[in-house]
């Protein structure tokens, strides 16, 4: 069972793994979060939590398919191995797959299924966890009723016709209901027991995971013998752990150091893929409430090359929300250059002179994807600068940010804030946009920016109901050229999602998503 082989530590942590590592090897990984994501269903600690955490302990319904670098990673079966749909595209029907146990030794099956969504979305169900309610409030947007048809069958009727909910149950994952009532939601993140490729073995809050091959996963059988996860929120922190040979793999080091770490033998990954740096207006009050020449004014004004050279190019500009070859990319906007002078010009437009104008911007520390903050913010305080606007820099820990764009800009506690940090995965799920784009949220709450555009608003619903992918992606197009019209975002960098391997690193492949296969990886000689 789970709990005879869990360690768990809650006082100084060990940097020593539980005995020499199984066969594939032991990966050992300097993250970006501040914090060890909670073994929470969702994790926190953002995307980061679902790559490293959520999707080696946990599976969904569906998955995507991150062995492969060649398209964007699409939904695919996994606990269900088939479905059908009605065709108003509002009763799916998910066969679940046979034979798979939870680390515990629970069987999956329907009963598992029923039990996590009425825990997620049932206030009357004696296993209701409401902080996991609220964070995975967005993939339960259009769930209407859920019901066990048999043991193997499960239904999902939605409010309205629904062409993404593969997309949702991708990021909707079911623990084990033995271990939920045993310890209790409070309790369960020490025993956290899914049917993912991973079980958890180890955890010191704050300071390390340790995640041991399932040798009875459903899938594939799995290369990788461990993996071990280590909070490590500064750049040079994850550079000096890697050249040390504490850790074998390091998310987002130090720009200036790749040249140096390829001449010593490191292995350097950059490519394209869905994630960029997108602050967000506070709409719901002026400044930028009803002025169009202000958002487009700062736009202008930020020099994004210059943003990237700052990076080494481990970055690259950003004229829209996603980038081009992305399929919801618009080709009717070009989007915004750097024009001082215009964005001067629209500066005065928008009312102000120069010096008139002081703007404060919340932004993390560090923490998941958000690539370099500090360097960053300094440039565009210098760039705003440049154009007669001031800057105050409003640094937060990257879970505080989270907490904002739960809370919404329009809360008291954070009201005084006109430009929030941003860093969406763009475009990695189509159902991405929704919490950032649509007028409401679930519950009923605004848009935590105050972004509501109607016209936005009809061409992502009329998206979300197209039964063709093409369709999908036209209206998705509408709404990006409305959202580059209108200025809605600060349109600033796109990321090259940087990281560094040691030699000893095989097997791995880099896919176009926020998220990682780590099952074939190994760890062995150079």
């Amino acid at each position: 069972m789970l709990a005879a082989l869990l360690v768990v530590l809650t006082g100084c942590a060990s940097t020593q793994a539980s005995g020499p590592p199984p066969s594939g090897g032991e990966l050992r990984i300097a993250m970006s979060a501040g914090n060890i994501p909670f073994p929470s269903t969702p994790p926190n600690e953002g995307y980061e939590g679902y790559r490293f955490v959520g999707n080696n302990i946990y599976d969904g319904l569906t998955r995507l398919n991150l062995e492969q670098s060649a398209t964007l990673p699409t939904p695919q079966p996994a606990l269900a191995q088939s479905w059908t749909t009605s065709k108003d595209l509002t009763t799916w029907t998910f066969r679940l797959r046979q034979g798979v146990t939870f680390h515990d030794g629970t069987p999956f099956n329907a009963d598992a299924v029923i039990f996590q969504y009425d825990r997620l979305r049932t206030k009357a169900s004696p296993y209701y966890d409401a902080k996991s309610a609220a964070s995975a409030a967005a993939s339960f947007r259009y769930f209407k009723s859920w019901r066990k048809v048999d043991d193997r069958t499960v239904e999902i009727k939605t409010t309205k016709p629904y062409a993404w909910l593969l997309w949702d149950l991708a990021g909707i994952f079911y623990p084990s209901p033995t271990a939920v009532k045993t310890y209790g939601n409070n309790n369960y993140n020490q025993h956290a027991s899914g049917t993912g490729p991973f079980r958890m073995t180890k955890y010191v809050d704050g300071q390390e995971m340790e995640l041991t091959r399932n040798d009875n996963y459903w899938r594939t059988p799995v290369k990788l013998g461990r993996i071990v996860l280590y909070p490590q929120p500064e750049p040079a922190s994850r550079l000096s752990m890697l050249q040390s040979g504490e850790v074998d793999w390091a998310e987002v080091p130090s720009p200036d150091s790749v040249q140096q770490l390829k001449k010593e033998g490191y292995q350097i990954e950059l490519g394209k893929y869905p994630h960029g740096i997108m602050p967000r207006f506070n709409l719901f009050r002026p400044p930028f409430k009803d002025n169009l020449a202000l958002r487009q004014a700062l736009n202008y004004a930020l020099d994004r090359e210059g943003t990237a050279a700052l990076l080494n190019n481990v970055g690259y500009p950003a004229t829209q929300y996603v980038y081009d070859g992305n399929p919801s990319y618009t080709k009717k906007s070009p989007g915004y250059s750097y024009d001082v002078a215009k964005a001067k010009r629209l500066l005065a437009e928008a009312g102000y002179q120069p010096g008139q104008l002081t703007l404060t911007m919340a932004y993390p520390t560090g923490g998941s994807g958000n690539m370099y903050p500090d360097t960053m913010m300094q440039k565009l305080q210098a760039d705003f600068a440049a154009i007669g606007v001031a800057t105050v820099l409003k640094p937060m820990e990257w879970n505080t940010i989270i907490s904002i764009g739960l809370d919404g800009l329009q809360a008291k506690q954070w009201s005084n804030i006109d430009i929030l940090w941003a860093s969406p995965a763009s475009g990695m799920m189509p159902t991405g946009f929704s919490a950032t784009f649509f007028c409401n949220r679930p519950g009923g709450l605004k848009n935590a920016a105050g972004l509501c555009d109607p016209k936005i608003d009809a061409a992502l619903t009329a998206a979300s109901q197209q039964p063709d992918v093409a369709s999908q992606y036209r209206y998705l197009q509408q709404m990006m050229d409305v959202a580059v019209q209108k200025a809605y975002f600060l349109f600033w960098m796109h990321d090259l999602n940087l990281r560094v391997l040691s030699s000893k690193v095989h097997g791995y492949i880099q896919p176009q998503s926020w998220w990682v296969d780590f099952t074939q990886i190994t760890v062995g000689k150079d």
